[in-house]
């Protein structure tokens, strides 16, 4: 039977009430579900839509990989700066208002860049500007848009609703660079903002009329952001499953999902490509991260929440390893279709796990510092561009794969958590 989003909230639930009976087709009936999850769509397809355009245009005006690598680092430093203070501050105010107001502007930025480009005095310095911008409102927008979907789905509902959005996160990591890649041939980056431009209004109609029911952000101790910061991070030291979840995620950003700052440069450099076929290589992960997520939704449950999370982060790592050392093509679109599966698994899991195990009132706290160990991509970002610049974009690829392998393997001996199922925290079980 189909529930209510008051009564999936609720959180005296049981083991036997957190494996709920087909949780996806739930999920797919419910509209107060449906309308968060597409905004998260519009907002991922213009982020990777971005990302690609960005990248290779930088490129082409600088011909620099450091410098493609620094418009990564922009974009993705307000994650590690911003995102504890953004689950702080979203726990005592209106989530769907937040989500408003960072898209409204969004919107004004992209206007503004789409016309500065559509004029020819579009400088590098200002499209900087707009990735740290838009590295902002991420950073606030993850914690925010995925506490709304935990707080609909429910327990018993969790990872469905988890796998489901990163599945569509995965998917506009696939939409995405092909739109910019095409853009960037017919139109130019002018083309791309302007995209922006209209996505973004789109997300912002959607959660203008949405019907939303706040139910943690009223419930919590009148406490400051910067006590509210603390305890949280005092909460996650007590909780070792929570804090090998974070520890995993901070691996993968740092030493995977950085190279993907290089895939334009080894692209049209190493593999001779186009821009929309350098689009294609980077959706490949994009597409087998889309099918990763959905396999997660449909059918992981609980008790293989945790193996899920450490083999998906090491398949990950070990076939970026395969894309760095490839010469063809062709090969190296196999090599990042299998690690974006690795990639889907990861993704899901680690908000599934973050929300699984902290108490309710916790969860968003603890939602933003998962935003800031995401945010440890930057630093990732710039080793691998200054590796690049010194010893050429695939050796320093192979490097950071190396690196996170030899991490992943360390954290799952320190921290057993992440080899047994977990369990429900205490407060939540009768």
């Amino acid at each position: 039977m189909e529930q209510s989003p008051k009564q999936t909230r609720a959180e005296g639930a049981t083991m036997d009430t957190v494996e709920a009976a087909s949780p996806l087709s739930s999920l797919l009936r419910d509209p107060l579900f449906l309308r968060i999850w597409i905004a998260g769509a519009m907002v991922g397809t213009i982020r990777w839509l971005e990302v690609l355009a960005v990248g290779v245009y930088t490129y082409q005006e600088t011909g620099s990989p450091f410098i493609v690598a620094c418009m990564l680092f922009a974009r993705m430093l307000p994650t590690m700066l911003l995102g504890a203070f953004a689950g702080a501050i979203a726990e005592r105010l209106n989530r769907r208002y937040l989500m408003m107001a960072g898209l409204a502007s969004m919107c004004l930025v992209s206007t503004i860049l789409a016309v500065l480009a559509l004029g020819g005095k579009l400088a590098i310095w200002q499209i900087a500007t707009g990735a740290v911008l838009s590295g902002i409102f991420w950073s606030g927008e993850f914690p925010v848009r995925r506490t709304m979907l935990g707080e609909v789905a429910g327990l018993g509902r969790l990872s469905a609703a988890m796998g489901l959005d990163s599945a569509t996160n995965n998917f506009t990591r696939m939409l995405g660079p092909l739109l910019g890649g095409t853009l960037m041939s017919m139109v130019g980056l002018e083309g791309a903002y302007a995209l922006g431009v209209i996505l973004y209004a789109l997300a912002f109609a959607n959660m203008a009329t949405l019907a939303f029911e706040e139910t943690s952000s009223t419930q919590i101790a009148p406490i400051g952001v910067l006590t509210s910061i603390r305890d949280g991070l005092a909460y996650i030291r007590t909780n070792r499953l929570i804090a090998a979840t974070l520890i995993i995620t901070v691996f993968v950003n740092l030493f995977g999902f950085s190279f993907v700052s290089m895939v334009p440069v080894i692209g049209e450099h190493r593999l001779g490509l186009e821009a929309v076929a350098i689009g294609v290589l980077m959706s490949a992960e994009g597409c087998g991260a889309l099918l990763g997520s959905l396999a997660v939704a449909a059918w992981v449950r609980s008790r293989y929440f945790t193996i899920t999370y450490l083999s998906g982060s090491a398949l990950y790592l070990a076939m970026i390893l395969g894309f760095s050392v490839s010469p063809l093509y062709s090969v190296a679109i196999v090599f990042l279709f299998i690690g974006g599966l690795g990639a889907g698994c990861f993704g899901a899991m680690q908000s599934t796990l973050i929300f699984f195990a902290a108490t309710p009132r916790m969860r968003t706290r603890v939602m933003g510092v998962l935003v800031a160990c995401i945010g440890a991509g930057p630093i990732g970002v710039l080793h691998v561009g200054l590796l690049a610049e010194f010893l050429g974009a695939h050796q320093a690829v192979t490097i950071i794969a190396v690196e996170g392998l030899i991490a992943i393997v360390v954290a799952a001996a320190l921290w057993p958590e992440l080899r047994r199922p977990p369990a429900l925290p205490t407060e939540l079980i009768d």
